[in-house]
């Protein structure tokens, strides 16, 4: 499990409760020299917080943004504690950082926490510098990179160096506290305090979207398989019985029409067990009465838990990006 050292919950205007791990008003910069993970750890069993719960939103304190430079939020999640390195990648998005100070990230699709210890924080640039508290030499600040390149953030046992950055080996760097990276929570539901919404949009380019053969109405965008993974991957959907997805929708939310099942296919037919490299467009088309309330869902894990996904509109269709494989299906808001 995560050894406990200064951790503590605030209270918050997005999420409920603030993870924080820094203590005491004294500040320390640092800077990466390669491009970096800084990520800290929380034990959410130490702290009372039940799981499921859903993170919205992270901050980090700048002390010297890269300008032009593209940072990477990341969130993981980790069912035994300890070293990072086994823990699986459940939310990431790029970000570009251009002032000092508080940098906050309200996350297009909120994580869903499950496990009992989760990992947040940022991929950073080259010569980026952050803060960190003078609490002293903790084990709940870890650094990964390898040098002169970057690694796989859904897999951080490929990181050259992966440890915590307490003056032991290999990292071998004393920031003698904790980086102050922070991350709102809200405990006790699979969804975000604010539901997505379905956004018109009008210019894009629908001719890419298929239908499966065995998915019913569900359209895909054929270009993110033959462009964007360059035909490396088989993408297969099919309908599935309702006992063979979540029993329960999205808190004020039913579900509406089938229920399916989503896989992503490697060579030699290994199925891709983790985010996938590159989202793929789903879309759905609702009924004319659901259209302005429709949402598309999609449900992963161990217990597959749902979590609604960003919703773009398109005349008669909803869609969005789906980063995992697991269940879709669409909802409709019922407020």
């Amino acid at each position: 499990m995560l050894l406990i050292f200064g951790l503590g919950v605030l209270s918050a205007q997005a999420g409920e409760r603030v993870l924080t791990i820094n203590e005491g008003n004294g500040n320390a910069a640092w800077f990466v020299s390669n491009q970096t993970l800084v990520i800290n750890g929380f034990d959410l069993n130490s702290l009372g917080v039940s799981t499921p719960a859903v993170i919205d939103r992270v901050s980090i304190q700048v002390d010297l943004p890269i300008a032009g430079a593209t940072s990477t939020v990341v969130i993981y999640e980790d069912a035994n504690g300890g070293s990072p390195v086994d823990a699986t990648l459940i939310a990431q998005s790029q970000v570009q950082i251009t002032q000092a100070g508080t940098f906050t990230v309200t996350l297009p699709n909120p994580a869903t926490i499950t496990q009992r210890a989760v990992w947040v924080g940022f991929y950073l640039p080259p010569n980026f510098q952050f803060l960190a508290d003078t609490s002293g030499p903790s084990v709940l600040t870890y650094w990964a990179w390898t040098p002169g390149t970057t690694f796989d953030l859904n897999n951080l046992g490929s990181a050259q160096v992966l440890g915590p950055a307490n003056g032991t080996a290999p990292v071998n760097l004393n920031i003698n506290g904790k980086a102050r990276i922070t991350a709102e929570i809200t405990e006790g539901t699979t969804v975000a305090a604010t539901t997505p919404q379905p956004q018109q949009q009008t210019n894009a380019n629908l001719s890419v979207l298929q239908p499966y053969g065995l998915c019913g109405s569900v359209l895909y965008d054929t270009a993110d398989e033959f462009v964007s993974y360059e035909n490396r991957i088989d993408i297969i959907c099919r309908e599935v019985a309702h006992y063979e997805g979540p029993v329960s929708a999205p808190p004020g939310h039913i579900r509406r029409g089938p229920l399916y099942d989503l896989q992503v296919f490697k060579e030699n037919g290994v199925v891709v067990q983790n985010r996938f490299e590159y989202s793929v467009t789903h879309c759905f088309r609702p009924a004319a009465e659901d259209i302005d309330r429709a949402v598309i869902g999609n449900a992963w894990g161990i217990p597959r838990t749902w979590r609604l996904l960003t919703t773009q509109r398109f005349g008669d269709l909803v869609c969005a990006e789906v980063w995992h494989g697991g269940n879709l299906a669409l909802f409709v808001r019922t407020n």
